[in-house]
């Protein structure tokens, strides 16, 4: 089960069970940089990425750019958000 919540001046989605809460635990957020819209992942480098959305060169935050609605109905863009929400890396 997800929580939701302002965390780090963003909208967070995160498992509250988990180790360290909104970071251990992130799944995703959603952040405006620049006027654009971005779906965030603190494990984005975990993540398996065959569509090639995510952007980045940190050590393990990657982004989704959101340039429009139909963007957030990606198939690819699904695909991440299932895949960082099964992702328990403190378990």
């Amino acid at each position: 089960m997800a929580s939701e919540a302002i965390r780090f001046r963003v909208l967070c989605y995160y498992h509250a069970d988990a180790y360290f809460g909104a970071i251990g635990g992130n799944i995703c957020m959603i952040e405006v940089k620049k006027g654009r819209v971005l779906l965030s992942f603190i494990h984005g480098s975990l993540l398996e990425d065959p569509g090639s959305r995510l952007t980045g060169t940190g050590k393990f935050k990657r982004f989704a750019r959101v340039d429009s609605p139909g963007d957030a109905e990606d198939p690819a863009i699904r695909a991440l958000v299932t895949r960082a929400a099964a992702l328990r890396p403190w378990d």
